[in-house]
């Protein structure tokens, strides 16, 4: 489990941090199990698969790879899944990124995601709401929704991990 000074410390990697070269499967297992294991506790089962990938290409979640490799969007793409998969069915997530990526460029839409994660995570570790001020673009009420979804459910496993550390943590 993390701790509130790894969750202080997190930053999501922004489009332009993702490898702007192809990869090939293991390689973006590699690359996205580095950044998302911290909120995956159980340390036994793997928090990114290659098996897991290759379903979301079958159910049509995300696109197929181009001979095998992987690009940027791809990366993009399954980061918020493995991130999302924790509060949202994969057809919402699914339909919430075709509904932004029409409004938006992708590029667009997943910083935003970034910046509400971080700002969502700050909210629900410290009790004090965080947000970004990019209410105007269409859409991001959503993204902010879903990002304190899944912050408040990373503060709960935090909770029930460290009980005894609970009275930390700012209430409401």
């Amino acid at each position: 489990m993390y701790t509130l000074q790894e969750i202080e410390n997190y930053r999501c990697p922004r489009w332009e941090d993702w490898p702007d070269l192809d990869l090939y499967m293991d390689q973006v297992v590699s690359v996205l199990e580095k950044k998302v294991t911290i909120f995956y506790p159980d340390e036994q089962a793997k928090p990114v698969t290659a098996m897991m990938i290759n379903n979301y290409v079958k159910q049509k979640i995300i696109t197929p790879s181009k001979n095998k490799k992987y690009q940027r969007e791809h990366l993009a793409y399954l980061y918020v899944i493995f991130l999302l998969k924790s509060v949202l069915n994969l057809t919402d997530i699914y339909n919430g990124i075709t509904l932004l990526s029409q409004l938006h460029s992708i590029e667009k839409v997943y910083d935003i995601f970034c910046d509400e994660i971080e700002a969502a995570l700050a909210t629900a570790f410290s009790g004090k709401e965080n947000r970004i001020g990019r209410e105007e673009l269409e859409g991001v009420q959503v993204i902010h929704a879903i990002t304190l979804a899944f912050a408040y459910t990373q503060r709960a496993k935090f909770l029930f991990a460290n009980q005894e550390k609970s009275e930390d943590l700012p209430t409401e």
